[in-house]
């Protein structure tokens, strides 16, 4: 068994959005995204994935999935297919951090 502290594994930078594998298994990635103030993922589908979880670690921000675009904040969960296209955004002045499962789609084999 693996465990690790999410809250020791954020970084931030005033630079750009900080990204962390925290897991690559054989079906599941999951991922640490912290943003700074003012940071946002461009928006982006993910063809290699089922299904993505996004859940609210620090802050109170914005998440765009598909058209809509929401309040996502500390705690909140969403769920979504993988084509349809996400970016989460922080136009605030505080620091925002979720973080992802990407469960990936099965070999043909």
């Amino acid at each position: 068994m693996e465990t690790k502290t999410i809250h020791e594994l954020m970084e931030f930078s005033k630079e750009n959005f900080v990204p962390k594998q925290v897991h690559v298994g054989e079906k599941s990635v999951v991922m640490l995204l912290c943003f700074d103030a003012k940071q946002e993922m461009p928006v982006h589908p993910h063809p290699g994935a089922i299904e993505i979880v996004i859940y609210g670690l620090k802050g109170r921000e914005k998440l765009l999935m598909g058209d809509e675009e929401r309040e996502f904040n500390e705690g909140s969960i969403a769920f979504c297919k993988g084509e349809v296209p996400i970016s989460p955004r922080n136009p605030g002045d505080g620091r925002f951090a979720v973080l992802v499962t990407m469960v990936l789609k099965r070999d043909k084999s």
